[in-house]
């Protein structure tokens, strides 16, 4: 999203739910500078995480839309 645009995102919270099969999902609200959310979506993410000899690092994530909704 470009900030050209005058958007903004705001992230409201991470939940995890067995509807997603327990995948987390982070609801985010899309506005305009002075307005009132416009787009409501969710986003699903999957991690990937190794051990390494320093611990348990995050190696990939992947981020997918779940919904939308205007």
């Amino acid at each position: 999203m470009s900030s050209q645009l005058g958007f903004a995102l705001r992230r409201a919270g991470v939940a995890s739910t067995t509807a997603t099969g327990g995948r987390p999902i982070s609801i985010v609200y899309y506005y305009r500078d002075g307005q009132a959310p416009h787009f409501t979506g969710a986003l699903r993410q999957d991690y990937t995480a190794v051990r390494t000899p320093a611990g348990w690092r995050i190696r990939e994530v992947r981020i997918m839309p779940a919904w939308t909704r205007d």
